[in-house]
């Protein structure tokens, strides 16, 4: 049964005019978490066939945890993008070209992850709800801490935990100072790209202040995060930076164990502790902020 809310007909309008923009034949919103003999179809705009809806499903099944892209059989490029439907229903998004037209790139699957990101909190709070950063396409803090406080929710009802990542540039404001602002807006860009690449569909990401990202990160405790953490610190992103600069980051991590009386500002605020110290040591590195123990 195809997913209905209260704001299709601006959900459809934001389709059309992505399509439009984007130079594509059709998109579609697809709803997994219903196992039926059709497309799970929530929402569509633009034309093709069922066999194209039909070819982007199975894709997206066969790859259900990133962007994946491949021409079908009509020669049609698709590419689809997975996740999680409100209330935390498995699906995505898929678009495809016309006939025999240019194949997706890999910047193509990043551009798709945050546009599917988008749409999903759309899909879940309407349109009017969604704050958008203009600069990285990220949700801002708000629709940040909103989303993450709604996940907690959930994992209190599984007994699982959750775990917040600041993630904090190192003095990006030197950066602005000794190379200008198109370089630090630069690097801003690239950090939201490499972010949205991390996260697994069903997780958060958001620009959350001027230097500052949050990830939210369903039922990973603090050491699987500080692994990513450390992968990101060591991957180095952004090599052709101007001479004398060099981007790291400051990451704090906290993680929230089940039936934790911690909120997601509660959270944010050990893990911003976490960053200054790594900050105040000369960043370039991560700390865990582990919650206080409490008793009679």
């Amino acid at each position: 049964m195809p997913f209905t809310g209260n704001y299709d007909g601006s959900i459809v309008a934001v389709l059309e005019e992505l399509r439009s923009t984007a130079g594509l034949e059709g998109l579609a919103v697809l709803d997994l978490s219903h196992d039926t003999g059709d497309v799970p179809v929530a929402y569509f705009v633009g034309s093709a066939g069922e066999s194209t809806t039909g070819f982007a499903l199975r894709l997206m099944r066969a790859s259900p945890g990133e962007p994946c892209h491949k021409v079908a059989p009509d020669k049609r490029p698709v590419l689809t993008c997975p996740w999680a439907l409100p209330p935390n229903r498995s699906g995505g998004l898929a678009m495809w070209r016309v006939p025999r037209a240019r194949p997706w790139t890999d910047s193509d699957r990043d551009w798709a992850a945050s546009v599917g990101m988008l749409l999903r909190a759309a899909i879940g709070n309407g349109i009017g709800q969604v704050g958008i950063d203009r600069l990285t396409g990220l949700p801002n803090r708000r629709w940040f801490l909103d989303e993450a406080d709604r996940h907690i929710d959930r994992l209190d009802l599984d007994a699982a935990v959750g775990t917040l990542v600041l993630i904090d540039i190192d003095d990006l404001r030197g950066l602005n100072m000794v190379a200008g602002r198109a370089e630090g807006d630069r690097v801003l860009v690239r950090m939201s790209d490499q972010l949205r690449a991390m996260v697994r569909p069903g997780d958060l990401v958001a620009r959350i202040g001027a230097d500052e990202f949050g990830l939210w990160l369903n039922s990973m405790d603090h050491l699987t995060a500080a692994e990513r953490a450390e992968a990101l610190c060591q991957k180095r992103p952004f090599r052709e930076q101007p001479e004398g600069c060099r981007t790291t980051f400051s990451i704090g991590i906290a993680t929230r164990e089940p039936g934790s009386a911690e909120d997601i500002r509660t959270l944010l605020r050990r893990a911003h502790m976490a960053a200054r110290d790594v900050k105040q040591k000369g960043g370039g590195g991560w700390r865990v902020a582990h919650a206080r123990a409490t008793g009679p």
